[in-house]
C-alpha cells in the first residue's frame, strides 16, 4: 500500500473505522499538511456520490495548508460471514489531477475549460474555484453533481471588439470633418488642371502650336496633358512641313522665273560692259566697268544660290574622308585668313570617313568657314574639329568672332535672314538644307562676344562604324 501511495495522483492512501474515524495515514510522495502531519480530515458537510460500488466524497477546497482534493471510499468488507468489518479505505487524489485532464487553462483566451462540482463551485484547469464571469455551458454528468464544462468570458471577448468599434466610429467622425475639405481641395485642383488643357485647346486653335501644358503627376490628367503636348508637337511638325512644302514650290517657281528674265539680260549687260571696257582708254571709266562687271557677277551668284536653295540637287551617297574635307578648305582660305589675321588649325579625327555627298559636304563647310572668317574683322581663331560620337561624325567650325545674340541664334538658317548689310541670307540656309539631306543635323552654338562653334553631325562611312 505505500508503493501504491507513491503514485503522483495521489496524497496517500487514508484507512477509516467501520464508524468513519480514521485510524491510519499512508503518506505518498505529494502529501503535505494535515492529516498526514498534524491536524485531522474535517469531511463532516462534504457531498458523498456513489460511483461503481465505491463513493467520491469531495471536493475538498484548498486551504491555505491544504490543497484541494476528494477521496474515493469504499468498504474493506468482513473477514467471514457474521464477522465484524475491516472498516473504510479511502484514496486521497489531487483535485487538480483531474482538472488538468480539462485542458490548459489560457487566462488570455476566451473560452476556458472548468470543472462543475457537487459543491455547488466551479474549479478552473489547475483546481482552485472561480468566480465566471462569463457564460457557462456544462457537458454530460460523469458522476452525480460532476460535470466538466466551459466558461466563456463575454468581457474579454468583446473587449477586442469593442476597441475596434471605438476605433472604427473615430475613423467615420474624422472622414466626416475631414472628407468636405479633401472633397473641395481635390475639385479645386481638378479644376485648375482641366481649365490648363482648356486653356491649351484654345491656344492651339488660335494658331499658338507652340503652347505647351504643364503636366505633372502620374494620373489620368497628367496622361491627358502629355498625349494633348504631343499631339500638339506634331501638328506644329505637320504645319511647318506643309508651309516649308509650299514655300519651296513658291520659291521655285519665283527663282525659275527669275533665272530666266533676269539672266539673259545680265548676260548681255556684261557683255556689253566687257565691249565697252576693251575700247575705253579711260581709266576712271574702265574702272566703273570692271565694278559693273563684279556686280553683275554678284548679282548672277545670289540667282544661283536662289536656285540651288528652291532646287536642290539630290545628294550623291559615298565614303568622303574628314582629311580631304579639312584639307580642300584650309587650301582655298588660308590666304583670305592670313589676310585677315586668323589662325586656322586642324585637330581631332582627320582619319574619319563619313557618308554623304563630297561637293554638298564641301559646300556645307566652305559657307561655314566664311562665315567665320567674316564675323573676325580683326582676326582671331578659326578651328575645324572632327570626332565620332555616339556612332557619328561630329565636324566643328568654332570661331573667336563677335558671337551671334539669343534672338539672332533661332533664325539664322532661314531663307533670306542675315544680320550683314551685304548678306543675301541665303547660305547658311543652303547649309541646312544639304545637312539634312545628307541625312545629316546643323546647329549652333553662341553667344555675344564669345564666338561660335557650328556642329556638322553626319554619319559615319560603313567602314567607320
Amino acid at each position: 500500500m505505500q508503493f501504491e501511495a507513491d503514485q503522483p495522483d495521489l496524497y496517500g492512501i487514508l484507512l477509516f473505522a467501520v464508524d468513519g474515524g480514521l485510524t491510519r495515514t499512508i503518506p505518498g510522495q505529494a502529501a503535505a499538511g494535515p492529516p498526514y502531519w498534524g491536524g485531522g480530515l474535517a469531511l463532516d458537510g462534504v457531498r458523498r456520490a456513489a460511483l461503481a460500488g465505491a463513493e467520491i466524497i469531495g471536493p475538498i477546497p484548498p486551504q491555505p495548508s491544504q490543497p484541494g482534493s476528494f477521496l474515493i471510499m469504499r468498504d474493506l468488507g468482513s473477514p467471514l460471514p457474521g464477522a465484524q468489518p475491516f472498516g473504510k479505505i479511502a484514496l486521497h487524489v489531487r483535485l487538480a489531477s483531474l482538472t488538468e485532464l480539462l485542458g490548459p487553462d489560457d487566462d488570455a483566451g476566451f473560452v476556458r475549460p472548468v470543472l462543475f462540482a457537487p459543491d455547488g463551485k466551479v474549479y478552473s484547469a489547475v483546481g482552485v474555484p472561480v468566480a465566471p464571469s462569463g457564460r457557462l455551458i456544462t457537458g454530460i454528468e460523469v458522476a452525480s453533481g460532476w460535470r466538466a464544462g466551459l466558461l466563456v468570458e463575454w468581457d474579454a471577448l468583446a473587449a477586442p471588439l469593442q476597441q475596434v468599434r471605438y476605433l472604427m466610429i473615430g475613423v467615420v467622425v474624422l472622414l466626416a470633418i475631414a472628407l468636405p475639405s479633401i472633397l473641395v481641395t481635390l475639385a479645386r485642383r481638378t479644376a485648375g488642371r482641366v481649365n490648363a488643357l482648356v486653356d491649351g485647346a484654345r491656344q492651339v486653335a488660335a494658331g499658338n502650336l507652340s503652347w505647351r501644358i504643364e503636366a505633372k503627376g502620374g494620373d489620368e490628367i497628367a496622361t491627358l496633358a502629355h498625349a494633348f503636348n504631343r499631339m500638339a508637337k506634331r501638328l506644329q511638325q505637320v504645319i511647318h512641313s506643309a508651309v516649308e512644302v509650299e514655300k519651296m514650290a513658291v520659291l521655285g517657281r519665283f527663282a525659275t522665273g527669275v533665272a530666266h528674265e533676269v539672266r539673259n539680260p545680265l548676260a548681255t549687260m556684261k557683255t556689253s560692259a566687257q565691249a565697252l571696257r576693251v575700247n575705253e582708254h579711260d581709266e576712271e571709266r574702265r574702272a566703273i566697268l570692271d565694278g559693273l562687271c563684279e556686280e553683275i557677277d554678284r548679282l548672277d551668284e545670289t540667282i544661283d544660290d536662289l536656285l540651288t536653295y528652291a532646287r536642290p540637287r539630290q545628294p550623291q551617297f559615298e565614303p568622303v574622308p574628314v582629311r580631304d574635307l579639312f584639307r580642300r578648305v584650309a587650301a582655298v582660305v588660308e590666304k583670305p585668313a592670313r589676310e585677315a589675321g586668323v589662325r586656322l588649325s586642324c585637330s581631332g579625327m582627320s582619319e574619319l570617313c563619313v557618308r554623304g555627298d563630297r561637293g554638298q559636304i564641301q559646300q556645307i563647310l566652305m559657307n561655314l568657314v566664311l562665315n567665320a572668317l567674316q564675323a573676325m574683322p580683326q582676326g582671331g581663331s578659326l578651328a575645324l574639329r572632327a570626332a565620332a560620337i555616339d556612332g557619328r561624325a561630329r565636324i566643328e567650325v568654332a570661331d573667336t568672332g563677335t558671337g551671334i545674340s539669343p534672338d539672332a541664334l533661332d533664325k539664322i538658317t532661314d531663307p533670306f535672314f542675315t544680320t550683314r548689310p551685304d548678306g543675301t541670307g541665303l547660305g547658311l540656309a543652303i547649309s541646312r538644307q544639304l545637312a539634312e539631306l545628307n541625312q545629316g543635323e546643323l546647329t549652333f552654338e553662341s553667344a555675344l562676344g564669345q564666338g561660335t562653334i557650328a556642329t556638322l553631325r553626319l554619319p559615319l562611312a560603313a567602314k567607320e562604324l
